[in-house]
């Protein structure tokens, strides 16, 4: 099952499904699965659940305005509220206030059920606002903390020194905080004046242990609207106390793993802490520190040292990027030296349209394979005996320790219908795939069995589908896409509601992650040496509870669920 709070940051357009249980409506079942679609426009939200009852207690047990602020969250008001009507008008068949969700939301939170509230441009030159004066010594500690970080990334992961973003403007952080009558730590406002967060998906161009990427100031709104929102919906107070381990409005993010882990300072105390979704705040974590300048100082010395931050040592990548491992790694890879990112231009600058794939290349994509005839296949023996006994590993403890998943996997798949796959793909699925698939073509698609932590397996038709969308983009796009952004050549095989593929190379037979807004990923924890390896892993990991690359198998409802591991 595929809990929300798990979820990357998704698409502006995407329609969330909310599953919720146990709550007691009059005329509905409690433990029934409802189907609920939200969409948030500014402040206002429509809601539309299966069953009117529920809605209407959703509705009514949301914090008043008042609630809302004394949390530190800004206040929603329904979209019928708002119109003075009963539901959606005429012209509005989802209930909304009229506008569509791309026209004005800014994309859905990190959480993946709500969008930041839209900013409208007035034409009017903004009032100069002076930037406010920081605490000397802890300014030069700070910088002092960077150009050791920077030393050190210069010299041996430059690619990701080129990810850091320039420096936030003093103006736009005191106004930030003038506006929303909120002070950022010394600390971290000079650290903002150094790097106003990273490149990538939630900063992940800049990695901190645990797959946290490094936010700028402008992404604390982003995050929290989506934790008060839930608050705000939950109706509850008491809910938002962080002295009890319970997220407040007034926490400032600074780092998130994109499945659910965010970073915070607490503005009083300047203490770092993690919040975990479904679990209380935590400061005295792997990931807690005493301030924002203790992170910051001993990620400086960890880097320069080898040595492990808290849990995790430093490694580079041979693509010149930082990541962090749970044991050491051995000697950095060579030719990693370079130079930041330029400095921005302050001139605005025309760029020339983007070079289309010309016929040679669309062909060396993948993507526009030459047709040939189906040709049915059947998988080496061998491989299929393996295949069928990691399987019923798999079903024999879904059936006793998951049924609701157990009961989301799929009938076989066809032989002519993999071969026409093949076919229209022009390439030849390896044999454990196809094993694979002749055992289960797939499974549900968002809350069926997969890989950790939030894939589910895909039918013949859901990956050919996917395959073509993907290269249909890639053959549209400018000639740099092919190859960084999706490649022809690879066969995504399960997929999460956000986005994300896991695919396996049909040249190389292993496994690696395709993110919409990133691209390919081929090292790291999700690259395995074939599909066939990370199946069995995965049964393993059921059988002994042991964790699968930080995951560790869990049942909620009859449903498998994966735990982040501490």
């Amino acid at each position: 099952m595929i809990g929300l709070s798990r979820l990357r940051a998704l698409r502006a357009a995407l329609v969330v499904f909310v599953l919720l249980g146990g709550v007691a409506a009059s005329g509905w079942v409690p433990g029934k699965l409802v189907l609920c679609s939200s969409t948030i426009v500014g402040d206002t939200v429509s809601l539309h659940c299966d069953d009117p009852a529920l809605e209407a207690q959703i509705r009514a047990g949301a914090l008043s305005p008042a609630q809302a602020r004394s949390v530190g969250c800004e206040p929603i008001t329904f979209a019928d509220e708002r119109s003075g009507g009963s539901g959606g008008s005429e012209g509005d068949p989802e209930g909304g206030s009229g506008d569509a969700p791309g026209d004005g939301a800014t994309g859905d939170g990190p959480d993946g059920n709500w969008t930041v509230p839209e900013v409208v441009a007035t034409g009017e030159p903004e009032p100069s606002v002076p930037p406010r004066t920081t605490d000397p010594a802890i300014t030069a500690r700070v910088v002092k903390a960077w150009d050791r970080i920077e030393r050190w990334l210069g010299a041996h992961a430059s690619a990701t020194l080129r990810k850091l973003k320039p420096p936030a403007e003093p103006e736009d952080l005191t106004r930030w905080e003038n506006s929303r009558g909120r002070r950022i730590p010394d600390a971290l406002y000079a650290s903002y004046l150094r790097h106003n967060g990273a490149d990538g998906n939630l900063g992940a161009g800049f990695p901190l242990p645990a797959s946290h990427g490094l936010l700028g100031y402008d992404d604390i709104d982003y995050v929290n609207w989506g934790r008060c929102q839930d608050i705000v919906m939950n109706g509850d107070v008491a809910a938002a106390d962080p002295e009890k381990g319970k997220w407040h409005g007034s926490l400032l993010a600074i780092a998130h793993s994109g499945y659910g882990s965010t970073l915070f300072v607490e503005p009083r105390s300047g203490r770092v802490g993690e919040s975990v979704s479904n679990e209380n705040l935590r400061y005295d974590g792997p990931m807690g520190w005493p301030s924002y300048l203790d992170l910051l100082e001993a990620l400086a010395g960890s880097l320069e040292a080898g040595t492990a931050l808290r849990d995790w040592y430093p490694t580079v990548t041979s693509a010149c990027e930082l990541r962090w491992a749970e044991e050491p790694g051995g000697p950095l890879p060579g030719g990693c030296a370079g130079s930041p990112r330029p400095t921005p231009s302050p001139t605005p600058t025309v760029e020339p349209p983007p070079d289309r794939l010309t016929p040679e290349q669309a062909s060396a994509s993948g993507c526009r394979p030459k047709h040939r005839a189906a040709v049915v296949r059947a998988p080496d023996p061998r491989v299929s005996a393996r295949v069928n006994t990691v399987w019923r590993r798999i079903e024999a403890w879904l059936a006793r320790r998951a049924p609701a998943t157990h009961r989301t996997l799929h009938a076989p798949a066809t032989p002519r219908a993999i071969a026409k796959a093949e076919a229209a793909m022009g390439m030849t699925f390896p044999d454990d795939l196809r094993a694979s698939l002749l055992r289960h073509d797939g499974t549900e698609r968002w809350n069926g069995f997969g890989p950790a932590p939030f894939y589910a397996y895909m039918s013949v038709k859901a990956l050919y589908a996917d395959w073509k969308m993907l290269c249909g983009i890639t053959l549209d796009g400018p000639e740099e896409m092919a190859g960084i952004w999706w490649d022809g050549h690879l066969i995504p095989f399960a997929s999460a509601i956000d986005g994300g593929n896991l695919f396996i190379d049909s040249g190389t037979g292993k496994t690696g992650e395709f993110f919409n807004e990133t691209g390919l990923r081929t090292d790291g924890d999700v690259v395995w040496p074939s599909y066939l390896a990370l199946l069995e892993d995965t049964a393993r990991s059921l059988h002994t509870g042991r964790p699968l690359r930080g995951w560790r198998p869990t049942v909620k409802k009859g449903f498998l669920d994966w735990k982040r591991v501490k």
